[in-house]
């Protein structure tokens, strides 16, 4: 490639040089995709569930590439926003024949009804897009970027559930994303729509549990053959390589230069954070051994040490949040057909725009609230700058019309619970003010430096207008920021989302600035040259100490209140996997709440796959139901009168209770009530120290 290809791109089709960089690039990103998949299951059962998914981006191609019809970069554009087109698109159709009741290898058809409605969608909207002129310099960009998401998640996939000495390890950071979507993953794929709440009975799922859809599928089909964990991985590695293909186009439209837009997008899966470095600092000024960065949240530092919003790279949605991503880049796709449009802001423009941000609602809903923002206030200030008022009447009812069906959809299958008060408030988050300055520098660290100089050149360029849709992400980003909050996430929730949408933004910002500061040439060149790669040095200890904390199995402190490392004994798992083989599908199995809660909150839902009748979920607001029914069930551990403690434990629907560790370390005395009664409690299953006990004529 010509070092001139930072400037510019070159044109399809031009020349004849040799195509060697390309195919090897290619060879490259196949096999370490590969090798990432046969990390995590058998190479041949992954590359099935992996071409499941990419069978299932099908419908987006075809409603893309009639959507570019007659534009010069129709077919690369195809491929960057095709397959998040197609998951999503393919996801509703799979949605509707599941509430139809269809299940089984009848789904694999999903696709080709996919396609009629894509072809129907893209018969609309046909050559109504134009994309940027992608060359040669593009296939490799993307493609040496499509190698960057096996490189972050292979290691920390090929540990999960790894088995250890002492039974089978998950890195903690999982406990929170990864073992809560094996629960979701476990209750949809029972096949109640909508799905039943594993953590409190007689509700239903109050939850965005689509994304999960398709993998719940598969996993029906495969149930015993393969681990859910296995089904999940080979997903979000799919998943992650559509988000970053997405993420170089979304840069791409604003970026003349393959090179800076792919360094820009790199910059915001790897250098995100001054955090690592502040760290070691501080340790090596204080005394404290550089290795007690492996026993920190290093991406939360702004959190643990300045008491401020934690904002987390988007090297963690590849890791732990493949249906945020993807909800992600279904909503900025309703932004880039903004900046695309050849026939300008029409209705049926952004009938299209609500089509995908009702998409968005159905996969990550908060992040379509934020979204759907930044989509009208940018479509308003486009139409009020043209000063089309008709149009912008008649758009904003053709915008709604989806997005209000799929509200009806969200309704219902009961996603949020709004049985107690409203979920989001408006206030001061008191996180987000305190240490305001010093926590955006470390959080964001040289996305924000660079960033900020690429928005100067845009405005010094006169080419603010052009660059609308990124300073509305970023406005309307950081009022969330500030002025939003999510309850019973101790003010944290926001952050995360405001968060990555900031550091999308700041990717196309950060290609931006460097691709004009190269252009300048000479010293200019130089100085930018040398910063961005300090900066770069500068971030690097965060990735890496966060990189390896999230695959390190062997951090391991039962003395610590926060163990690293989440490790099921083999006598629990034989426990678990005895409840997964050998009860009801609907059984009701309870472990005390309160004993485990923190690390252990999910075991049952997520690992015997069975539901509880009361939980303390770490991921369902409003919490208040859920303590209340906790609380009776603490009051059935405490219980020393067996015929009470049946009577109790009929009442709260439980057909089998466990008894491990935590329940006797808690409640030292259950166990001996339980068996002084074994005509009210058979035990069903005992391995060590783990038993289950059976309510006689419970089930």
């Amino acid at each position: 490639m010509k070092i001139d290809s930072l400037t510019r791109s070159e044109p399809s089709g031009a020349g004849r040089s040799s195509r060697w960089p390309i195919v090897a690039a290619a060879l490259v990103a196949l096999v370490s995709v590969a090798l990432c998949i046969r990390a995590i299951v058998s190479l041949g059962s992954g590359l099935a569930f992996f071409g499941i998914t990419v069978w299932f981006v099908v419908p987006g191609l075809l409603l893309a590439w009639l959507a570019y019809q007659r534009a010069p970069g129709r077919t690369f554009a195809t491929w960057v926003v095709g397959p998040i087109w197609g998951y999503g698109l393919s996801s509703l159709v799979l949605l509707a024949l599941w509430m139809a009741g269809a299940r089984g290898t009848v789904l694999l058809v999903v696709p080709l009804l996919g396609c009629a409605v894509a072809a129907l969608g893209g018969w609309l909207m046909r050559g109504t897009l134009t994309p940027p002129a992608f060359g040669r310099p593009d296939v490799i960009a993307v493609l040496f970027l499509l190698v960057s998401v096996p490189a972050i998640v292979g290691l920390p996939f090929a540990h999960v559930a790894e088995p250890v000495p002492e039974g089978r390890a998950y890195r903690a950071y999982f406990t929170a994303d990864m073992i809560w979507r094996m629960a979701v993953v476990a209750e949809v794929s029972k096949g109640d729509v909508p799905p039943r709440n594993p953590f409190l009975r007689g509700q239903p799922l109050h939850y965005y549990w689509l994304p999960h859809l398709l993998p719940a599928a598969e996993y029906r089909q495969v149930h015993r053959q393969i681990s859910m964990e296995q089904v999940l991985l080979v997903n979000s590695v799919a998943l992650g390589l559509a988000f970053v293909l997405f993420l170089f186009g979304f840069a791409r439209q604003w970026v003349e230069s393959p090179v800076a837009a792919a360094v820009g997008s790199l910059g915001a899966l790897v250098f995100t954070s001054f955090e690592g470095f502040e760290r070691l600092v501080v340790f090596w000024r204080t005394g404290v051994r550089l290795a007690a960065v492996a026993d920190l949240n290093i991406d939360a530092v702004t959190r643990w040490f300045y008491l401020s919003l934690p904002i987390d790279g988007l090297q963690r949605l590849l890791w732990y949040q493949p249906h945020h991503s993807t909800g992600y880049a279904l909503g900025l796709s309703a932004l880039l057909v903004l900046a695309q449009t050849r026939v300008g802001v029409t209705p049926r423009i952004l009938a299209f725009c609500g089509c995908l941000l009702g998409t968005t609602l159905l996969f990550s809903t908060f992040a379509a609230i934020m979204l759907t923002m930044m989509v009208a206030l940018t479509a308003a200030t486009m139409l009020v700058g043209e000063r089309r008022w008709v149009t912008l009447a008649t758009g904003a009812v053709a915008g709604a019309i989806p997005l209000a069906f799929a509200v009806l959809v969200a309704r219902s299958l009961k996603y949020v619970d709004s049985s107690g008060p409203s979920l989001v408030r408006v206030l001061v988050n008191p996180m987000a003010v305190r240490n305001v300055w010093i926590s955006l520098l470390l959080s964001f660290g040289p996305m924000l430096i660079l960033g900020t100089a690429g928005a100067v050149l845009a405005t010094v360029r006169r080419r603010a207008l052009q660059f609308l849709g990124i300073a509305v992400i970023i406005v309307v980003s950081f009022v969330f920021y500030f002025f939003v909050d999510v309850r019973d996430h101790q003010y944290v929730y926001v952050g995360w989302r405001a968060g990555h949408f900031l550091f999308i933004a700041f990717a196309v910002l950060v290609g931006y600035g460097l691709q004009e500061l190269w252009r300048m040439g000479g010293r200019t060149r130089t100085i930018a040259v040398a910063t961005t790669v300090v900066l770069a040095l500068l971030s690097l200890p965060t990735f890496v100490i966060d990189f390896y904390n999230t695959q390190d199995i062997t951090n391991q402190n039962p003395a610590d209140n926060y163990s690293w490392t989440l490790v099921l004994t083999h006598d629990e798992v034989a426990a678990l996997a005895w409840i997964r083989r050998s009860t009801p599908a609907d059984a009701v199995v309870q472990f005390e709440p309160h004993a485990r809660e923190g690390r252990r909150w999910a075991d049952v839902p997520a690992f015997a796959e069975r539901r509880m009748s009361a939980g303390l979920p770490i991921s369902m607001v409003p919490l208040t139901k859920y303590e209340a029914a906790s609380g009776k069930v603490m009051a059935l551990y405490q219980e020393h009168d067996p015929d009470a403690a049946f009577s109790q434990a009929a009442r709260l629907g439980i057909d089998y209770l466990i008894v491990g560790p935590p329940e006797r370390k808690m409640f030292p005395d259950f166990e001996a009530t339980l068996r002084s009664r074994p005509s009210r409690f058979r035990e069903a299953f005992r391995s060590g120290e783990v038993s289950v006990f059976m309510l006689e004529g419970g089930v």
